[in-house]
């Protein structure tokens, strides 16, 4: 950033995250049979401080980089995956929000909320995307000096823990799509809750239906017009979404990994021919695994350092979503493959973990429209 980032000196916001991170891990099993949200996994965190680590350190915060955060998720979602995608909607939100305010951006109280209060933000952006830009049929209603905000909203992650919800919804007048902030507890939200899934259970990922919830006019944080991509708010929001949610992937990856060599370690192999397909098969997932984190460390590295140019770091970071999300699966089913049928038992950590990383595929924007919306960006930078 041309803006310098000052990261606190005091907290090491990754060791935090591995110290929650072996915390979560005892009870991430009973989450996902119950399909629970973690309510005290978010006490945790805000009593750690970590759900204000974005902030910058101006406005109360830890001050945490893009390269910090995305180390620290993948960290974090070692010991719980579910927790860690969860809150990632916060942690992104709150990402983009500090660079915007470094910007010159008007998100100083957001960010002093999180800092000083503690709020969690939630946001939802899984509505259709057409040619690759998003839409929304959620409905904006001009009323006195404010708006009337009318629809359903799918996929809210941490819906059951949130304070305040961020949204798009279409201003029926001028077509604009708006970026609206309102609290979680107004009159007329209400949280459906229709999260019944294979995998990634705990986020309570639930829908949010809106009916007529009146917001202020200064609840409305700009306009989105014909090309939502090219708003800085927005296009930072998706930066920092693709960068975080694939290394909480990478840390998901990461422990599949880990318990499939803990499960070998304890074994012993007298078949030399058996042993031989079992390094092979670990050759494999390791050069998965390689790939997957130097994809994610050299795009979120450059990153860090400078992100200005928002539309080639939006193609780079859509498709580093991409590719690193495909090789954790990857990852996860070499992993199963080599601790055998034991991986298919519940009480096998692989088998939620194997689960859990589905879930990938279905984050916006999804294959092929990821590649169509960087392969327009890449044609267009050339004329």
């Amino acid at each position: 950033m041309s803006t310098t980032i000052h990261e606190h000196a005091v907290s090491d916001w990754t060791e935090v995250a591995r110290g929650l991170a072996d915390e979560f891990r005892v009870n991430a099993a009973e989450l996902d049979r119950t399909a629970a949200f973690p309510t005290d996994h978010y006490h945790r965190m805000r009593e750690t401080g970590y759900l204000r680590a974005g902030v910058p350190v101006e406005l109360g915060g830890g001050g945490a980089s893009l390269k910090t955060l995305a180390l620290s998720q993948q960290a974090l979602a070692r010991g719980c995956a579910s927790t860690a995608l969860a809150v990632n909607m916060h942690v992104y939100q709150v990402g983009a929000l500090a660079d915007g305010w470094r910007t010159g951006a008007p998100v100083e109280g957001p960010l002093r909320r999180v800092a000083n209060e503690g709020i969690v933000l939630a946001s939802t952006a899984s509505e259709a995307v057409v040619a690759g830009e998003w839409t929304s049929d959620t409905t904006a209603r001009r009323d006195g000096e404010g708006y009337r905000i009318s629809g359903r909203k799918v996929f809210c992650s941490q819906a059951p823990g949130m304070d305040v919800f961020r949204l798009i919804a279409t201003d029926q007048d001028t077509g604009a799509q708006l970026i609206c902030s309102l609290p979680a507890h107004a009159e007329g939200v209400q949280v459906i809750e229709t999260w019944d899934t294979t995998g990634m259970r705990a986020t309570a990922s639930h829908d949010v239906q809106l009916s007529d919830v009146f917001i202020p006019q200064a609840a409305v944080g700009g306009s989105l017009t014909a090309k939502p991509m090219e708003h800085p708010a927005f296009a930072r929001s998706v930066i920092w979404f693709h960068c975080l949610l694939s290394s909480c992937y990478l840390g998901l990856a990461e422990e599949a990994r880990a318990e499939a060599y803990r499960v070998l370690a304890s074994q012993r192999r007298a078949d030399s021919r058996g042993q031989t397909l079992t390094d092979v098969m670990i050759g494999q997932l390791e050069a998965d695994f390689l790939a997957a984190r130097a994809t994610r460390d050299d795009v979120v590295g450059r990153l860090d350092a400078n992100r200005d140019d928002l539309q080639a770091a939006l193609r780079e970071t859509i498709l580093c979503k991409q590719v690193v999300t495909t090789l954790a699966a990857a990852v996860v089913d070499r992993a199963v493959e080599l601790d055998g049928g034991r991986a298919y038992f519940r009480k096998s950590p692989l088998e939620r973990l194997a689960r859990d990383v589905r879930a990938a595929r279905f984050h916006p924007p999804a294959a092929p429209v990821s590649y169509q919306m960087v392969g327009e960006r890449t044609r267009q930078s050339w004329q």
